[in-house]
């Protein structure tokens, strides 16, 4: 596996991961609020590594 392969994976991990989170009627709306404000700091992560690695990804 290469860099773009290993970084769209996370992309793509990090999207299912907050539709996960918003489509779960048990979680409240704060607590939706705090985790997706993590995960987009995760996603905001991998296109910056992308960015620094001259990476061109297919963001989802």
């Amino acid at each position: 596996m290469n860099y773009r392969e290993d970084l769209e994976i996370k992309l793509q991990k990090v999207t299912l991961a907050i539709q996960e989170v918003v489509e779960d009627v048990y979680i409240t709306d704060q607590e939706k609020q705090r985790i997706i404000a993590k995960l987009i700091d995760f996603k905001d992560a991998i296109i910056s590594k992308g960015m620094e690695l001259n990476i061109e990804l297919e963001a989802a």
